[in-house]
């Protein structure tokens, strides 16, 4: 497992974007952890069209935080 920080996708809003609610996506967000090898889609409407698999622990400039609920 890997320690997540602010500007790293698996705590963007655009990862894993369209199943945002699934228990995995939930559990990063909580723990800010994740598996090194965890791959899950690109959301961001700049990268929409390229279709990213991108780790927890990519990152960009459009970075987003997820909100806490």
């Amino acid at each position: 497992m890997i320690a997540l920080h602010d500007g790293q996708c698996g705590l963007c809003n655009h990862f894993g974007e369209d199943h945002k609610a699934s228990e995995k996506l939930t559990q990063i967000h909580s723990t800010m952890r994740a598996p090194e090898d965890f791959l899950d889609d690109c959301g961001h409407p700049k990268h929409s069209s390229l279709h990213l698999k991108v780790t927890a622990l990519s990152g960009c400039d459009g970075f987003q935080p997820v909100a806490q609920a």
